[in-house]
């Protein structure tokens, strides 16, 4: 009876400590399907984050759609009062879209944008469709919330994935005497930042060998237009690309901090008249903006005795005289020695020891004062050696052409629904 009743303690003992050990695995399994990667309340939340966010778009679509007008495109200034007025608390470039006229004002000028809606990046195309992008930047770093990458990751795009492209560009357009044709090249490619589409841009590691040739006013009016064009048709067809254009001023400060940047809208005004009866063009100036302004002081130099805008028709000069319209002097140079991010340095220019050439497809004017010489030079932003300035002039207000021949850095902006593999050490995949 003894050995019995110890034979059943034992059994007893045994079965509770299996049905604790099986309760355990029931314990275990529901708690994964609870939590696990694939568990119901993840799911709940994907679902929920779905849900919020087919909301978002929805409310970005209807807004769109409001907006075409009688020729079926999109009109921009009806795009950002429906934006404004009916979804609330939208941002566009990190602000508020403003009301049409406001000071300082931020408004969606062109397709495509980024529009921030409770906490989500919804991207309006030029056809209208819509969006949403995963990818957010903090400082030098992108994520898509699976991976991050750095600015200035190497990224495997490749341009000649659909054969190699070529564009020509005419003389009506350019002002040369001749016409230019031009064909894709094999660069490298490094990431710059998060495009107006919602995803990646890259930025080629080096300017192109070939160069763009532009002369005098109509090169001036139209260069920005001809870099963008030719980056597009040379190295923005290549798979898992959306569109390309050059390298701008906008990029540039994009990556400087505001004591350092380029400034765009800033520096002093400009401006000259020729009374009649005078003897000869004066100048004034004005270092706040147009509130004050100098005295008129006499020009004596004989090449700067007319006065021409480009893409005006009036000449201003003793025969016919008038005053000028005010312009924007510029004459600024931009260090890349202070850019403190070494990575970012090296992206924009190479080392300081390796310092690359490169036009920028920004427009700029410069007022150029040397003794008695007083007139305006237009052409555009260059980096020479580490250094951003205005330096390619090809038009002068005393309506003289000049020539220039530039190599540039083409941007690609790639799909925001791409996927990557890979690290930052070693370069990332497109898959």
């Amino acid at each position: 009876m003894r050995k019995l009743r110890k034979c059943e303690k034992g059994i007893t003992l045994i079965a509770l400590v299996i049905t604790i050990i099986v309760l355990l695995i029931l314990a275990g399994i529901s708690i994964a399907m609870l939590t696990g990667e694939n568990g119901i309340l993840n799911k709940g939340t994907t679902a929920k984050e779905k849900t919020e966010e087919a909301t978002v778009e929805e409310k970005v679509k209807l807004e769109t759609s409001g907006s075409f007008n009688d020729e079926g495109k999109i009109n921009l200034e009806d795009l950002n009062e429906n934006l404004r007025k009916n979804i609330k608390g939208i941002t566009y470039k990190g602000k508020e879209i403003t009301e049409t006229g406001a000071e300082n004002e931020n408004r969606i000028q062109s397709l495509p944008a980024t529009v921030n809606v409770d906490g989500y990046n919804v991207v309006i195309r030029k056809d209208g469709s819509i969006v949403t992008t995963q990818w957010k930047q903090n400082d030098t770093e992108i994520t898509n919330g699976d991976i991050t990458l750095k600015i200035g990751d190497y990224v495997n795009y490749d341009e000649l994935s659909n054969g190699q492209k070529s564009t020509t560009i005419g003389i009506e357009e350019s002002g040369t005497s001749s016409s230019q044709s031009l064909s894709t090249e094999d660069l490298s490619w490094r990431v710059l930042e998060i495009g107006e589409n919602g995803g990646l841009e890259l930025i080629s590691d080096n300017p192109t060998t070939s160069t763009i040739g532009l002369y005098g006013e109509k090169g001036y009016l139209n260069g920005v237009k001809i870099i963008n064009n030719t980056c597009d048709e040379l190295y923005g067809k290549g798979k898992y690309a959306e569109s390309a254009r050059g390298l701008n001023a906008e990029d540039i400060n994009k990556l400087f901090n505001s004591s350092q940047q380029i400034n765009l809208n800033g520096g002093d005004l400009w401006k000259c008249r020729f009374l009649e009866n005078a003897e000869y063009m004066q100048y004034s100036e004005s270092t706040d903006n147009g509130k004050t302004w100098s005295d008129w002081i006499d020009i004596t130099n004989f090449s700067a005795q007319i006065f021409k805008m480009p893409g005006k028709s009036k000449i201003i000069s003793k025969e016919n005289p008038g005053e000028s319209e005010e312009i924007r002097i510029r004459n600024e140079s931009l260090w890349m020695s202070d850019l403190e991010n070494e990575d970012i340095r090296n992206v924009l220019c190479g080392t300081m020891e390796t310092a690359t050439s490169f036009t920028l497809a920004s427009q700029s004017s410069s007022k150029a004062s040397n003794g008695c010489m007083d007139f305006s030079f237009f052409g555009f932003l260059n980096s020479l050696g580490g250094i951003m300035k205005d330096y390619s002039a090809i038009y002068s207000s005393n309506n003289s052409s000049y020539e220039g021949k530039f190599s540039y850095r083409a941007v690609v902006s790639l799909q925001p629904d791409i996927e990557l593999e890979g690290s930052s050490e070693n370069g990332w995949t497109i898959k």
